[in-house]
């Protein structure tokens, strides 16, 4: 069971107040150093009180698994997968002796509306097949490489010879999981295109902003997925796109349900070589 505390936490330039993990913090700092327009809550704060800003892989904050449940809707709405029917997890529950995490439940509600994000040889592990290994929840497979949430920390766990191990570092699994998901719906989408980024783009310390300027409203970017230099684009009439940076190289996905929304998009001045 993940430790939970209440007081103040930062979330990219913004400040909240509720519960959030108990020691997962980076650092903290002086609320009163914080530039107000920044403080996103009405809870009042003395000179000494302070703020805590979180390592990247971290138990999720209920103001993320806000952001994370909206993602979840756009990216099925992009999809046409109607997201109404209810999804029982009793059985799985019983079966694994726990109460699922709420960043699990929210996962599955949207994955249960559509069989094709558990299935090929990289997947999400449907409701029956999850499992528990020591005190992991493992649900994506690689192959035969699997993914797991920490049970105890609500980080995300990778296994790398035959052991378990944290990045406290490295990616969290809400970051995991809409990565994840938004690349698998791409390629089940009736029009895929890849590419290679070239130019200013490809290791602008910008990106989203030049993305922004590129597509001019013909794509929206997910603000709730914040992975670095990745980010996740969205039209809600039928298309998802994915964007990677690393500083060496950059690469694009874009997915679209027709040939109208894809030359909409692909007429866009983006600086790419198309596969």
């Amino acid at each position: 069971m993940v430790e939970m505390e209440q007081g103040f936490y930062a979330l990219g330039p913004y400040i909240y107040y509720g519960m959030h993990p108990r020691n997962q913090a980076s650092y903290r700092f002086l609320m009163c150093k914080a530039d107000p327009e920044c403080i996103k809550t009405d809870v009042p704060f003395c000179d000494d009180d302070y703020a805590v800003r979180f390592w990247d892989n971290h138990a999720a904050t209920q103001q993320e698994l806000i952001g994370f449940q909206k993602a979840l809707g756009t990216i099925m709405e992009c999809l046409n997968i109607q997201t109404g029917r209810e999804t029982d997890f009793e059985e799985t529950e019983r079966r694994l002796g726990i109460t699922l995490p709420q960043e699990m439940k929210l996962l599955y509600s949207a994955l249960s509306q559509c069989n094709d994000f558990t299935c090929g040889a990289e997947r999400f592990l449907p409701l029956n097949e999850l499992y528990i290994e020591g005190e992991n929840l493992v649900f994506y497979k690689i192959k035969r490489t699997p993914a797991a949430l920490s049970l105890k920390y609500g980080a995300l766990m990778s296994y790398h010879k035959k052991q378990w191990s944290c990045s406290w570092g490295g990616e969290n699994f809400l970051c995991y999981a809409l990565d994840r998901l938004v690349v698998k719906a791409i390629t089940q989408m009736p029009i895929e295109k890849k590419g290679k980024i070239k130019g200013e783009l490809r290791d602008t310390l910008s990106p989203d902003k030049m993305l922004s300027e590129i597509f001019q409203g013909k794509f929206e970017i997910l603000k709730e997925y914040k992975n670095d230099t990745n980010i996740i684009l969205f039209r809600k009439d039928g298309a998802l796109g994915w964007f990677r940076q690393n500083g060496f190289y950059s690469d694009i996905l874009i997915g679209c349900q027709n040939e109208t929304i894809s030359n909409d998009l692909l007429s866009a001045p983006l600086p790419v070589d198309w596969e």
